[in-house]
């Protein structure tokens, strides 16, 4: 009887561990994503040669749209 208890106890302080982890964890990888984006949509734009909004091709002398 005693057993089940520390175990229930165990799990339990795992489950909160796991719990409380997973909300930081996806906190800070929404927080990365967001400072990611503007960084990663541009590079696209450099090597692609394309605008972001039109689609169309541009030269290095046009300005976007």
């Amino acid at each position: 009887m005693i057993y089940g208890i520390y175990s229930i106890i165990i799990l339990s302080i795992f489950l909160l561990g796991y719990a409380i982890g997973r909300r930081i964890g996806i906190k800070e990888g929404y927080k990365k994503g967001v400072y990611y984006a503007p960084l990663k949509m541009r590079e696209d734009v450099y090597n692609d040669h394309s605008c972001p909004l039109c689609n169309n091709q541009i030269d290095n002398k046009d300005i976007m749209c």
